[in-house]
């Protein structure tokens, strides 16, 4: 009994939150669809080989989402951890799932609408002589508790939104504690208009402005309460959302709404951002250029462009529509590989495509 309980309380503190893919939900599962009253909570004390005690606290909400603390009671003395995810429920066995796959003791059985009963890593019933039941409180946690959360975040103006990566649910992001650290994180790392990218960070709900507290209607805010980490280019997998708008070479497609054609013989028009130094350089048609350039979040400016002044016959009026498009440029969006040049009213100036 007693190696059993050590491998149940390693499982139990061995449950995580945001790393990496997650397999699909089993096609038995069905969105919750009120086996148990929502929202809700359920908690009880289950047994603990190596301390007195495990307090367990499960929210239930109607958008699908799970709120889980465990705290470890010994003594005096207690340490809690705290997760979110995605619940599901097995109408046919009656059983409710914390995530996306059975085990880990993410499993518990629906007595009734009031029980739940915990159990084991495969899925079977823990001893009918211990307790491993939670039962239903009369109000809902307020569940303040900060986890640790990988999501897409996307932001216009002042106005943030983060989809956390497991649940695919997406939130609204409150202006406050840490939100600025991860607003400069995303204004400072150069991405496409309205592009979401990968960030890293930990953060509690609380029920929007303007909600009352037990609003359960999904009008969920996340409080970002410590930013960590962002990962430009990255999805939920980590793996490359897109081409690097770096060290590629960029041929212009189309300007001013215009197909680019090149005479026979003509050398192809291009442009490189060096990811170092924010220089640049490249050729407009009939002559070399180079400058730097400004990245600031959706900000993009090329600054103290420079020509050599070589005569040509071929090339000379879309090398003026190239470079005039490059000087206009404020802002930029990179989608599907076509990087797009555009002017402070998001006018398309050209689009251009990596070369192969």
């Amino acid at each position: 009994m007693k190696n059993f309980s050590l491998f149940f309380l390693a499982v139990l503190f061995a449950l995580s939150g945001c790393t990496g893919p997650q397999p699909k939900t089993p096609q038995s599962m069905d969105k919750p669809a009120g086996p148990i009253p929502l929202p809700s909570t359920y908690s009880g004390r289950i047994p603990c080989p190596d301390c007195d005690a495990i307090d367990i606290v499960l929210n239930f909400r109607k958008n699908g989402l799970y709120q889980l603390r465990k705290t470890l009671i010994k003594g005096k003395t207690w340490d809690s951890v705290a997760e979110i995810g995605r619940w599901t429920f097995d109408r046919g066995e009656k059983l409710i799932v914390l995530g996306n796959r059975r085990g880990s003791l993410k499993t518990l059985q629906l007595v009734d609408r009031n029980t739940l009963r915990l159990q084991d890593v495969e899925g079977k019933n823990l001893p009918i002589t211990q307790n491993y039941e939670l039962h239903k409180n009369p109000t809902l946690d307020p569940f303040p508790d900060s986890v640790r959360m990988r999501g897409m975040y996307s932001a216009r103006g002042d106005k943030g939104f983060f989809t956390e990566c497991t649940t695919g649910i997406r939130f609204a992001v409150a202006t406050e504690k840490s939100y600025r650290e991860l607003a400069n994180a995303y204004n400072r790392t150069p991405h496409g208009q309205g592009e979401p990218l990968l960030v890293l960070l930990e953060g509690s709900l609380q029920p929007a402005q303007g909600m009352d507290d037990d609003n359960d209607s999904g009008q969920d805010e996340l409080v970002v309460t410590r930013f960590l980490n962002i990962f430009p280019g990255q999805d939920c997998q980590g793996e490359n959302q897109r081409l690097s708008l770096f060290d590629t070479t960029w041929n212009p497609i189309e300007i001013n709404g215009k197909p680019v054609t090149l005479a026979r013989g003509m050398e192809e028009p291009y442009i490189i951002l060096d990811s170092k130094g924010n220089r640049m350089h490249g050729f407009s048609g009939c002559n070399r250029f180079f400058g730097t350039y400004f990245i600031k979040g959706e900000i993009f400016v090329f600054n103290k462009m420079a020509a050599t002044r070589m005569a040509c016959i071929k090339g000379l009026s879309l090398e003026d529509a190239f470079l005039d498009a490059m000087r206009k440029t404020e802002a930029y969006r990179l989608q599907n590989g076509i990087l797009e040049l555009r002017d402070r009213n998001e006018h398309i100036l050209a689009r251009l495509k990596a070369a192969r």
